[in-house]
């Protein structure tokens, strides 16, 4: 028994620590003007890090080495979900800038991933660059051709369209099947923006609901999850949080007993996590958690 101890807890620890590395977050400094979109990001590396760009919302996390930081973030305007012909382009730092996450493929999140191969900390720049304004920001898909020159310019959209604008962003961003959604209008007012209620089943059986307002010109302006408020992407260690609590709970262990690591996220904004943990019985269990953009838990798989 004592030997399947330890031969137990030396598998359970084979992950290493509880990945909670430190984020750090920055809202833009925005400088306003038409044209193309374009961000500039500025940070101190010493090992190697990951740079997220949401919106207006930038954060940092290392991966090893010294923790990360930021100088600064500059935009003309918040990123779009979908930003038309989006590249990235390293401009300043001694070591390597990648670009790893594309935001259209990524629920509007673009990752950068820095890796510094000398020691001491240094200074990275790169830029992030879009074509067109900010038409699609705070939706995915939901422009549709509105507000264009041509035979839709200056109309207003239906309710019903309002509707299917605000059932899409469900599907895209909460990953559900669209027979598990169900959406109603709350408020339209036919000069301006609507309200549709929404609500939905994840894959844990869960049912969630929120709200989604449309302008008139088909814009989604606000994505809002009931009891979250709008407040964007939850950050890499709130995931990795939700997932420890998670297994924990299924497992019946103590939070101590559950290590977690970060995997390949799914794309559509979610996190992928990894979990090992070591149950009553001195075994050592595994899975994975899928945690969705804004911190609830969509699958959990022993």
């Amino acid at each position: 028994m004592k030997q399947r101890m330890i031969v137990g807890l030396m598998a359970a620890l084979a992950l290493g620590p509880v990945a909670l590395a430190q984020t750090q977050t920055i809202r833009a400094t925005m400088t306003g003007g038409g044209g193309d979109g374009k961000c500039t990001f500025e940070v101190e590396v010493d090992g190697a890090a990951e740079v997220e760009i949401h919106g207006d919302t930038g954060s940092i996390r290392a991966l090893s080495g010294q923790p990360a930081r930021w100088r600064r973030l500059v935009c003309n305007q918040p990123m779009p979900n979908n930003p038309a012909d989006f590249r990235f382009q390293g401009v300043d730092g001694r070591g390597r800038q990648q670009l790893v996450r594309d935001p259209n493929q990524s629920g509007g999140v673009a990752v950068i991933r820095i890796s510094d191969p000398k020691g001491g900390s240094e200074g990275y720049t790169g830029d992030i660059t879009w074509r067109g304004g900010n038409s699609n920001w705070g939706g995915t898909g939901n422009w549709n051709g509105r507000g264009q020159q041509g035979e839709n310019w200056g109309k207003r959209i239906s309710a019903n369209e309002a509707m299917n604008i605000c059932r899409n962003q469900v599907l895209q961003t909460r990953g559900v099947q669209k027979n598990r959604v169900t959406v109603r209008m709350g408020k339209y007012d036919r000069e301006g923006d609507s309200t549709v209620n929404f609500s939905y089943t994840n894959g844990m059986g869960r049912s969630n609901t929120g709200f989604c307002d449309v302008s008139g010109a088909g814009q989604i302006v606000r994505f809002e999850m009931a009891g979250m408020g709008d407040r964007g992407r939850v950050s890499m260690n709130q995931a990795l949080e939700t997932c420890q609590d998670e297994a924990a709970r299924q497992l019946g262990v103590v939070r101590e007993n559950v290590r977690v690591q970060h995997g390949v996220d799914p794309g559509n904004g979610s996190y992928l996590i990894n979990y090992q943990a070591q149950d009553r019985g001195q075994r050592i269990r595994t899975g994975t958690c899928r945690v969705s953009a804004v911190g609830e838990m969509e699958a959990f798989r022993k």
